[in-house]
């Protein structure tokens, strides 16, 4: 059946079940269907094998079984659940007609996953940051606060949130009493799920931007402590000179990385909830707008072990473990010293030698576990 027949037979006024006599089929023609899953396939591939890498490199490797890696491995397992859930169940519903994808009633479970695994996503990088800047804002007191206990109850509250958030259109009654047909025809049909895609829509930049604020505060700690070491320093020497050139660099191209793929991958979903909420749109507009944005949706759960586990050198140093354990012992290499450190180790060893070696009084102590904090950047 096309897609032409089921639009039109579900906007007949004369239908009163609005479903159209013939409603199994596909909804593209058979190579679109075909593009559309091979543009998919190599996304999931990524996206499962990255993530369930870092939650393997968490288990074999002890030096990862810390609590301020605890946010990554429940960020690993939300990506890992998007790619086997929510991403299937998206393909369905944009590729299939049936009662069961198409329905008013039953819709709406296929948007669940989604719902529940990309919002978690959102949340668990929106607290990674929080963790990170705090350890580095208050660097003694970070130890007290942040526990292994207090941080498993605050990742439980994470996953309880979204849960509940992604079931609340399940209880949101049906205004028209009836159960529509709703495939690219007037799927903005309840006025109070509107007012949920909203919400969602306006909360996306307000996060994008508090995590901005975050991560500038990190860089301007991590350039204090820089600076601090050269006045430490009687003479600074070239070597010196280029590593702090190297570490602002390599620390700005960082932030700017997770800054950005944050930005690119969820901000379109924002104009998409607004463009499906207000403005006029047709079948194709519709379709093409829904697919971008839901794919680069998806693509922030392969991003996400690139920026927060190949960065860490304790997760390479696990990555290899891994692949050795699955390779019958074959060894991988070591991880290059050159490379083990991330923006700013170098300055911030010395840094804490320094710092160690002159200074007794709490806020020497204060600004020595600080810069060991600033090696999770």
């Amino acid at each position: 059946m096309s897609m032409e027949a089921y639009l039109n037979a579900s906007l007949d006024p004369g239908n009163s079940s609005m479903f159209p006599p013939d409603d199994y089929g596909l909804a593209f023609s058979l190579r679109i269907t075909i593009l559309y899953i091979l543009m998919y396939v190599p996304l999931w591939v990524c996206i499962v094998v990255g993530n369930l890498m870092v939650i393997l490199a968490f288990v074999y490797n002890k030096e990862l079984r810390r609590v301020q890696n605890y946010l990554l491995i429940s960020l690993a397992v939300t990506d890992l659940l998007t790619g086997i859930f929510s991403m299937p169940a998206s393909l369905l519903v944009r590729l299939t007609i049936s009662p069961l994808v198409c329905s008013a009633s039953t819709r709406i479970n296929f948007f669940m996953p989604s719902l529940t695994f990309c919002g978690s996503s959102i949340y668990h990088l929106l607290f990674i940051a929080i963790d990170r800047c705090s350890s580095l804002t208050y660097p003694l007191k970070y130890p007290r606060l942040v526990t292994s206990r207090r941080m498993v109850r605050v990742i439980s509250l994470l996953w309880i949130y979204n849960v509940w958030f992604a079931l609340i259109p399940l209880y949101i009654p049906n205004p028209a009493g009836e159960d529509r047909w709703l495939c690219y025809a007037n799927e903005n049909y309840n006025n109070e799920l509107d007012v949920i895609y909203i919400l969602i829509a306006s909360f996306l930049p307000i996060y994008f931007l508090f995590m901005m604020i975050l991560y500038a505060i990190m860089l301007y700690i991590a350039f204090k402590h820089i600076r601090t070491q050269r006045e430490m320093s009687n003479q600074a020497s070239s070597l010196q000179t280029r590593n702090d050139t190297r570490a602002r660099t390599r620390g700005i191209v960082t932030m700017a990385i997770v800054v950005g793929a944050f930005g690119i991958c969820w901000l379109p979903t924002s104009f998409k909830f607004f463009y499906e909420t207000y403005a006029p749109t047709t079948k194709e507009s519709l379709i093409t707008v829904q697919t971008i944005t839901e794919y680069l949706s998806f693509t922030n759960s392969m991003v996400n072990p690139l920026i927060y586990g190949y960065f860490n050198c304790q997760f390479r140093i696990g990555f290899k473990m891994v692949l050795e354990r699955w390779s019958c012992g074959r060894k991988w290499g070591r991880c290059n010293r050159d490379d083990e450190e991330n923006a700013y180790s170098t300055e911030v060893t010395n840094l804490a030698l320094s710092v160690s070696a002159e200074s007794t009084n709490e806020r020497s102590s204060e600004r020595r576990v600080s810069s060991v904090n600033l090696r999770s950047l």
